[in-house]
């Protein structure tokens, strides 16, 4: 639990105090947090705060000597007011949580939580979105979702945006926004199996009606495109199965 002094001076105890405890634990994973009484940013500040820089500027600097990452943030922005009105009202976030990226690769799903403050000039925090019991997930890739249109360009803007944080959290951050890719292809594309059972029945279908008009062009070309998806269909489902009879 971490409470940083409203002196700049003071407050530099407690970026030294994180660093050697970064030391002692940096294989393990880990979290802190609290008031920290210092903002990261400006956007984290609303009302006149004065000349903030330098401290935002050692606050930063020990997040990147720690390798701290801040959790991500649901609920009000702001998690302290000076309960003042008017021109004096100042909002700014001075409580957080932050972990390194052991705890975030582990825990993949964290999010703090800032609740409604009541009676009290900060909002307590509460996280979320992590389970000790949970068991890991393995990282599935079907390869016939490579041919789908837009998939590449799609994983390309994923893998070129940036993610402030080590290499690791923020692979680890790419590949679960691409789950969420390949989820939405697996369920566009359908059940694969149920999409060769519906074009064969479909084909069957006007093949009997050709038996009756065995002249209509509409119905031959139908034919004929019908027979190329359910080539297509089968194609990908057998890449699919013969994948994953490798796994």
């Amino acid at each position: 639990m971490i409470y940083g002094s409203n002196d700049v001076t003071t407050r530099r105890e407690l970026w030294e105090q994180l660093l050697l405890l970064m030391e002692d634990v940096v294989d393990e994973p880990w979290l802190v947090l609290g008031d920290f009484n210092t903002v990261l940013d400006l956007n984290e500040v609303c009302g006149n705060s004065g000349d903030i820089s330098g401290a935002m500027a050692e606050f930063q600097a020990c997040l990147v000597d720690t390798g701290l990452l801040t959790v991500p943030l649901r609920g009000a922005t702001f998690t302290w007011h000076n309960c003042s009105d008017g021109p004096r009202s100042l909002w700014k976030r001075l409580d957080r949580m932050l972990a390194n990226d052991n705890w975030l690769r582990k825990w993949l799903n964290s999010v703090c939580y800032s609740t409604t403050p009541r009676t009290y000039d900060h909002s307590p925090l509460v996280l979320q979105g992590y389970d000790f019991r949970r068991s890991k997930c393995l990282f599935r890739f079907d390869n016939y979702l490579a041919a789908s249109l837009g998939f590449l360009d799609s994983v390309n803007s994923v893998w070129q945006h940036h993610i402030y944080g080590t290499p690791m959290y923020a692979l680890t951050r790419k590949l679960k926004t691409l789950k969420q890719i390949f989820r939405a292809q697996r369920k566009w594309k359908g059940d694969l199996a149920a999409n060769v059972e519906q074009a064969k029945a479909f084909l069957s279908k006007i093949q009997r009606i050709l038996v009756l008009v065995r002249h209509d062009d509409l119905l031959l070309q139908l034919e004929n495109v019908t027979y190329l998806v359910i080539l297509k269909a089968t194609a990908l489902e057998q890449n699919m199965l013969c994948q994953r009879a490798k796994i």
